[in-house]
């Protein structure tokens, strides 16, 4: 079966599928191979403000009107499409973003439950009504209503999973939408959103443009029309969306970079703990936010976790993401392979000693496409570059402590806090643990999954508000006070 168009891919303005006003075309690559895997229309500013335009159009005449009975029925429709579809965009995802074809497979499953859950919580957005001190004749109440037309800005490692996560509360709450898939992998995105007119939204409620962020994304992060703005990315490009949003208040919801630490005790379970760092280097060949890719263990069990570790690392399967055999596949690109490889190069002119676990370029089916074996640095420190910036790669730094205070410290040391992970069979060290690090999610004894009833956001510069569970649905709404003189 062919999952990708030999058409070029358009975008979606007011319901109709179009080339845009410029008729310009960018090319989309298949990482396992470094071949053209397809070609897409790309907006231009004026495309931009089309789409903006027919969101606050819909929104302005029907949609934030719509009952919500309604946007449940709507979302959970889509929600059966999806399920439909769902072999059809975990190959798309596969093709387009390199990740093995039983990782897509794994990750899209849960698509369906997740839409459910957001149609299912829309009747917990509500008000309060709230007594006045001074008054018993005044109704004080509250009110939680839709923003308006919500920019969803997208990354290119999970592009369908986290288009989902962004759409479904925002529409929940009564907003329509403008989506800005990354312009690296944008054709999952695209073939999902074939399925809104089938679903029964109305024209422009869900619009989507196509493009780079410099140019696409940035005309519509600062579009008027505008009232939120949705990014998940790089740490950088976030900071740079919230200034060019603040410039008209719109609300701004960040999603951004982490250098997670798993803390790992000397009275751990060292096998399990073995099994979230490999699985962290595995999955999506690292290029996970959420991945711990700072390796804190215990001096007393280092060695030993270590050689546990490398022995997972060397029996890797990577290949083919077509191979549901494979484990680990290529990077998104080849800019992002050069510059995780350049990190390595980093690590050594530091004093770090980069350990490669399985070598692409000696295989015939690896040595053409984005691939970076699994690594280790050895002999790491905290205040080393590769141990401080994230490098959203398969790589990872070994750094050993002594005891709690120390591991607390070094996990902090470090601009960013999205998650960490805590080995120990202490249950009062746990506890210290997870109040005394600095990060939205903590997990403990077992690996960070991120989970559609849980809310997720980072601390410091891994972002700024909360997707995911009830939180995401009012993270999409403003609140009204109403005092109601029932007297007169």
């Amino acid at each position: 079966m062919k999952y990708v168009n030999d058409q070029p891919y358009r975008m979606l303005i007011d319901g109709r599928w179009t080339a845009g006003s410029a008729d310009t075309l960018f090319p989309t690559y298949n990482p396992a191979t470094g071949d053209v895997l397809a070609h897409v229309h790309a907006a231009t500013a004026r495309d931009v403000d089309a789409a903006v335009q027919a969101a606050r159009r819909a929104y302005d005449t029907h949609w934030r009107n719509t009952t919500p009975r309604e946007r449940a029925r709507l979302l959970r429709r889509l929600a059966q499409l999806f399920e439909r579809d769902t072999e059809k965009l975990a190959w798309i995802e596969t093709l387009n973003v390199g990740k093995p074809i039983t990782h897509s497979r794994e990750s899209l499953a849960a698509m369906p439950a997740s839409l459910d859950y957001f149609a299912g919580i829309i009747p917990a957005v509500r008000g309060d009504t709230i007594p006045l001190l001074n008054s018993a004749s005044v109704l004080n109440f509250t009110l939680r209503e839709p923003l308006g037309v919500c920019a969803l800005v997208m990354p290119w490692n999970y592009p369908m999973t986290l288009t989902l996560h962004k759409l479904a509360p925002a529409l929940a709450a009564g907003n329509t939408v403008v989506i800005k898939p990354s312009e690296i992998t944008p054709l999952s995105t695209l073939a999902f959103a074939e399925l809104f007119a089938e679903a029964g939204f109305p024209d422009g409620v869900i619009n989507v443009v196509n493009g780079p962020g410099p140019e696409v994304g940035d005309a519509l992060v600062r579009h008027p029309g505008v009232a939120r703005v949705s990014f998940t990315g790089g740490t950088q490009t976030g900071a740079a969306i919230s200034a060019a949003a603040a410039a008209d208040f719109k609300r701004v919801t960040l999603e951004l970079g982490g250098k997670s630490p798993l803390v790992v005790f000397e009275d751990a379970p060292l096998d399990a703990a073995v099994d979230v760092a490999a699985g962290d280097i595995i999955k999506n060949s690292g290029q996970v936010c959420i991945a711990c890719t700072r390796l804190l263990v215990q001096n007393a069990v280092r060695e030993a976790f270590l050689a546990k570790l490398e022995s997972r690392l060397a029996a890797i399967r990577m290949g083919d993401p077509s191979d549901p055999t494979t484990q680990m596949g290529p990077l998104v690109s080849r800019s992002h392979a050069d510059r995780v490889r350049r990190y390595l190069d980093i690590a050594r002119q530091e004093g770090a000693a980069p350990r490669t676990y399985v070598d692409p370029s000696a295989r015939p089916d690896t040595s053409r496409g984005f691939f970076v074996g699994p690594t280790l640095l050895l002999g790491a420190t905290a205040h080393m570059r590769t141990s401080q910036e994230e490098i959203f790669g398969p790589v990872q730094s070994l750094i050993g402590f002594e005891d709690e205070d120390e591991a607390v410290r070094i996990a902090n040391d470090t601009r960013y806090g999205l998650a960490a992970v805590v080995f120990t069979r202490d249950g009062g060290r746990a506890l210290r643990m997870a109040r005394r690090i600095e990060a939205g999610s903590i997990a403990i004894n077992t690996g960070i999954r991120t989970s559609v009833d849980a809310p997720f956001g980072g601390y410091k510069a891994s972002g700024i508000g909360k997707e995911r569970g009830l939180e995401a649905i009012i993270e999409n709404t403003q609140l009204k006070n109403i005092k109601y003189d029932t007297s007169l």
